[in-house]
């Protein structure tokens, strides 16, 4: 940590009485604290007692002041943060909707509905994107479809309808109905 300045030399175009003006006018939480802390500083108190009063870190206290004494007294509020691009654009998510409104056989895959794990499986050959399970669980939330987790099998389900519906499934459309149970099942989207 570098030597802050104190009294009147920190902050030296602005007064004690104007900083306790800004701090009443300031809405914002965070800005709030640091134009205490500049108070404070003001006042001749150290980067300890203003730590201590403020129940913050020294080391937060010292950037906060440094960063308002180098960039002047406009620099009390956050800086927002853009976070991380967006691996699909707007354009790649109109066309997964459209593929994802229609079943996987329409697609050409041999399943019967769409399952997270198979959402994957198509953005990573289509756009050759890979998302973790998790984020393709956000990312079809965010274009609309719900996530249904599917049902263990029921203590009353009577067994043998169930395999005689299955083969006569098999043999009507030729397909395997083993399906990831650790993936959630889509939905049709929402429209709202």
């Amino acid at each position: 940590m570098t030597w802050l300045k104190k009294e009147d030399e920190f902050l030296p175009n602005f007064s004690k009485l104007e900083l306790n003006q800004l701090y009443k006018k300031e809405k914002n939480a965070k800005a709030k604290l640091r134009l205490l802390a500049s108070i404070q500083r003001k006042e001749g108190k150290t980067l300890d007692y203003i730590a201590s009063s403020l129940k913050k870190p020294k080391t937060t206290i010292h950037d906060w002041l440094k960063r308002l004494e180098n960039n002047k007294i406009d620099k009390i509020r956050d800086i927002k943060q853009t976070g991380r691009p967006p691996k699909l654009s707007a354009e790649q998510k109109k066309k997964l909707v459209k593929i994802l409104d229609d079943s996987p056989e329409k697609q050409g895959i041999p399943y019967i509905i769409w399952t997270t794990s198979l959402v994957q499986y198509i953005v990573n050959k289509l756009f050759n994107v890979l998302y973790k399970i998790r984020n393709i669980e956000y990312l079809v939330k965010e274009i609309g479809f719900t996530l249904q987790k599917p049902r263990p099998e029921h203590k009353k389900a009577n067994k043998k309808a169930q395999d005689k519906f299955k083969k006569e499934l098999k043999k009507k459309f030729n397909i395997t109905l083993n399906l990831d149970s650790r993936s959630f099942v889509l939905m049709k989207r929402t429209l709202s």
